[in-house]
């Protein structure tokens, strides 16, 4: 499946993504969120905030990031500020 049909990832998400390389569900699970974030933040450092971060924690998890643990929330958004 195409990488913009996943949950949490939006057209611009989903261009982003492709521009580092990441162009399907399968690629995004198979590098997973957290190398994923660091490919975009390389890449695309004014675009990796912590919004990104929890839409890919999400989208590998299958589910809405609303719906992520709190505590997994809580350290993903850390993360995406170090």
């Amino acid at each position: 499946m195409d990488v913009g049909d996943m949950p949490n990832i939006g057209d611009v998400l989903a261009g982003r993504l492709r521009k580092v390389g990441i162009t399907t569900d399968a690629q995004l699970k198979k590098h997973g969120d957290a190398a994923a974030f660091q490919r975009l933040r390389a890449d695309l450092p004014a675009d990796a905030c912590t919004h990104t971060r929890l839409a890919l924690a999400g989208a590998v998890r299958g589910v809405r990031w609303h719906s992520l643990d709190k505590a997994l929330r809580e350290e993903l958004t850390r993360e995406a500020h170090s």
